[in-house]
């Protein structure tokens, strides 16, 4: 392998399907919030289940936007630390405090047990994140729960409840960058329609229909949060290919799976039937972790760490998590994608084997 070119840990994987939708999006005239957006909401919604589901253009506004119509402020949020940065912000943006809940040491999704312990009278939500694309549902708590599904896009498991999803570039289904809230509560649906659009009543698209009519009501505070039409058109392909996408995820986890499970140093993830395998990470001791890093890149291969956990940062509490404190500073995210090829995939298997632990 030449050394000028890395391995990446992610990669969307985008053939002409992808580039033929966009470009008759761009020939149609409209590229904004409109009919190809209308048609991968009501698809996506009837993939995961749900009555009902609005585009963005992250999950982050997504997360942001679910607490909002769920008139989540001014109390407690109780989210894991080991996640990205939006979880945690999404509670401060609505005026909450941020309580970290500990993980399950097998899964590295939230703990339900501490969650249990750190509701009070103050928490107004828990915010689930399936890490790496696994789903552990949640007991009977008392107050809302609003899935992040960043990771789980294809696990059958996620988006029982109001949920936040992902199509950042790197994600089971990418469309370069874009989310989407669903959720069985019409109250809510109604409410994240002007909320997504600067409070306008009527979108654009829906004023079109009818000669472009120029006055709407504004009737509450908005956001400008909206999905457009060239991410949408490209996410009707993905959703299309995205159990193909997702079953050769599992093929290369199975593939890792069998050709690591001898390497005593590493900690393999167990398999998980219903994942949607967003990542691969395995574990190795804290103090060879960064070695190991500088020697895989040297090789040419990408890895990386997901996620420094919120709780290091001083924006947030400076919780202390038993578990999520120990075991972060184990664990490497492997490269894993549908793209990945088999001489690039043996490549990393031959590169950790030969490493010196």
């Amino acid at each position: 392998m030449s050394p000028e070119r890395i391995i990446p840990i992610f990669r969307p994987s985008y053939g002409e399907k992808e580039k033929q939708a966009v470009w008759e999006t761009m020939d149609s005239g409209w590229v904004g919030l409109g009919p190809k957006t209308e048609k991968f909401e009501k698809a996506f919604a009837e993939k995961v289940g749900a009555k009902y589901a609005i585009g963005l253009n992250s999950c982050t506004a997504a997360l942001d936007l679910a607490l909002k119509a769920n008139d989540i402020t001014g109390g407690e949020v109780i989210v894991p630390a080991l996640t990205f940065v939006s979880t945690g912000l999404a509670p401060l943006y609505n005026n909450n405090k941020v309580v970290f809940a500990d993980i399950d040491e097998k899964t590295l999704c939230i703990d339900w047990e501490d969650v249990k312990r750190k509701i009070t009278p103050n928490t107004k939500a828990v915010i689930p994140v399936w890490y790496s694309g696994r789903v552990v549902q949640p007991p009977e708590l008392g107050v809302t729960v609003i899935e992040d599904c960043a990771h789980a896009t294809g696990n059958p498991e996620a988006g029982k409840h109001t949920a936040c999803w992902s199509f950042h570039a790197v994600k089971n289904l990418a469309t370069a960058d874009g989310g989407m809230i669903t959720t069985n509560d019409e109250e809510v649906y109604k409410k994240l329609l002007p909320m997504r659009w600067c409070g306008i009543d009527k979108s654009t698209w829906e004023r079109a229909q009818k000669k472009y009519g120029w006055d709407y009501s504004i009737d509450s505070i908005g956001t400008k949060t909206h999905m457009n039409d060239l991410t949408a058109s490209i996410g009707l392909v993905q959703l299309e290919r995205l159990e193909e996408m997702n079953n050769t995820r599992i093929m290369w986890v199975m593939l890792y799976n069998h050709n690591l499970k001898n390497v005593d140093w590493l900690k393999l993830p167990e398999f998980d039937e219903n994942s949607s395998n967003h990542m691969y990470v395995v574990r190795i001791k804290a103090e060879v972790r960064e070695r190991f890093i500088d020697y895989m890149l040297a090789h040419g291969i990408s890895v990386g760490v997901h996620y420094k956990p919120l709780n290091t940062y001083e924006i947030f509490p400076q919780t202390e998590l038993p578990v999520t404190d120990r075991v972060w500073k184990t664990l490497v995210t492997l490269p894993l994608f549908p793209d990945l090829t088999n001489e690039d995939f043996y490549h990393v298997i031959k590169t950790i084997l030969a490493f010196k632990c």
